[in-house]
């Protein structure tokens, strides 16, 4: 017979109850598909610990309901609650794995090693008032029962320490996934082993899961001097060298309109360039039709052969050293380097000064654009990661700040290779790595 400590239990199931409102607020708010204020409710009890609260945290940015989609965060939430025994979470955070890179899952891991709960003395005290299991009584033995089993997942319903269907059937599928015999009842035994499994869930999600895998299509540091071979680009038009610093392209510039500089021509691709120029400057209000902008006497395009899948991972190190014309950098579809793909323009000294284009035959349209201006002249290597899933989410970072974010499903097969066009001014590509 388990003994009465009614006072103790009071405090307990008051503990818990005042921990899981905010989660069964943002549940509701769920359910209605209200995914901001979900978001906040969910927030506030998974910065308390909550590990329900901590995994709908992680399905809510993985989806990029009611917040911008973000791997990192997702897994960050998803590893927490792993951690405290969730029993979904681990394998949500191993799944979402396989879509990131490894830089992006070694983020998260250090995100939620240096995770720590508010109100965290009260958190220790909670777990040091965990009464032991022969001192409950049997209404406190079934509530401390439901809270363990909430904790690991199962849906036990309120922590009251009444013995109803749900908590029975939460027990019963314990028991099933523990291969323990299914007879539904709650038990001092039981409560023992809920509490080791806790314990060894714990521990299991201590160690930082395995990084995913990723294939290299491009690597090219430029020290042998040659961008001839190994790996080997081509020239399209204009000149490129090879020297101390990486690859390397001067380009002079003329004055024209813009009206004139908007011919996008599938037969003549070195005005592609031209024409996205123009409608980046025009569509942002920039510059307007027959107004003058620089232009290349003769732009400088070069690319590469590698192969790789519709989501991938590209870092570069650019240097710029003129505030004239723009610089192109992106994938290409096929076998023509100067057809349908995505660009990311750099225009300095102009508002926006990046931009992402989806170029289709032979047309171009502005999927997202950072409204501020952006200056790379300072004499140092900015380094530049572009990222794009499996749903077309993309992110670009330059210096590690997030300038632009944008779903885009218009191009869904795999891209055949990276092309750089310099339309005006002076740049270096130092490195650059892209892979699947």
């Amino acid at each position: 017979m388990i003994i009465k400590g009614l006072a103790l239990s009071l405090i307990l199931i008051g503990s818990v109850g005042l921990a899981s409102a905010d989660y069964a607020d943002g549940m509701r708010y769920y359910e209605r598909q209200e995914y901001r204020q979900a978001l906040q409710e969910f927030g506030a009890a998974a910065r308390r610990g909550d590990a329900d609260a901590q995994y709908m945290l992680g399905r809510l940015h993985e989806a990029g309901s009611g917040t911008a989609q973000d791997f990192v965060e997702a897994h960050k939430w998803y590893n927490l609650a792993a951690a405290r025994g969730h029993r979904h979470a681990a394998e949500a955070r191993d799944s979402l794995a396989q879509r990131m890179t490894a830089g992006q899952v070694a983020e998260a891991q250090q995100a939620a090693r240096g995770w720590r709960p508010e109100e965290d003395a009260s958190s220790q005290a909670t777990e040091r008032a965990r009464p032991d299991i022969e001192t409950l009584s049997d209404r406190q033995g079934i509530a401390e029962i439901q809270r363990e089993l909430n904790r690991l997942g199962y849906d036990a319903g309120p922590v009251d320490g009444a013995m109803g269907r749900r908590t029975r059937s939460a027990i019963r599928e314990y028991q099933a996934d523990r291969d323990m015999a299914q007879d539904g009842l709650a038990t001092a035994d039981l409560l023992r082993r809920l509490r080791e499994t806790e314990r060894q869930a714990a521990a299991a999600s201590a160690e930082p899961p395995p990084a995913a895998e990723s294939r290299v299509a491009l690597q090219d540091d430029f020290s042998d001097g040659d961008y001839r071979r190994n790996p080997p680009w081509t020239v399209l038009s204009g000149d490129f060298a090879v020297d101390e610093n990486g690859l390397r392209s001067i380009v002079e510039t003329r004055r024209t309109t813009a009206r004139e500089s908007r011919g996008l021509s599938a037969e003549r691709p070195e005005e592609i360039g031209l024409a996205m120029l123009s409608l980046i400057l025009e569509q942002t209000g920039t510059i307007r039709q027959g107004e003058e902008v620089s232009i290349p006497v003769e732009p400088a395009r070069i690319f590469v052969n590698a192969p790789v899948a519709n989501a991938f991972r590209m870092e570069l190190a650019v240097a710029s050293r003129q505030r004239t014309g723009s610089l192109e950098l992106g994938v290409f579809q096929g076998n023509r380097p100067s057809g349908t793909g995505y660009r990311l323009v750099y225009t300095p000294g102009s508002r926006p000064g990046l931009s992402l284009v989806r170029l289709v035959s032979g047309s171009a349209e502005v999927v997202a654009r950072h409204e501020g201006s952006l200056d790379l002249e300072d004499g140092r290597f900015h380094r530049i990661v572009w990222t794009r899933d499996e749903d077309g989410q993309m992110q670009v970072r330059v210096d590690d700040q997030r300038l632009l974010s944008v779903r885009d499903n218009g191009l869904r097969d795999p891209f055949q290779g990276f092309v750089l066009a310099n339309q005006g001014g002076d740049y270096t590509l130092r490195r650059i790595r892209l892979e699947e």
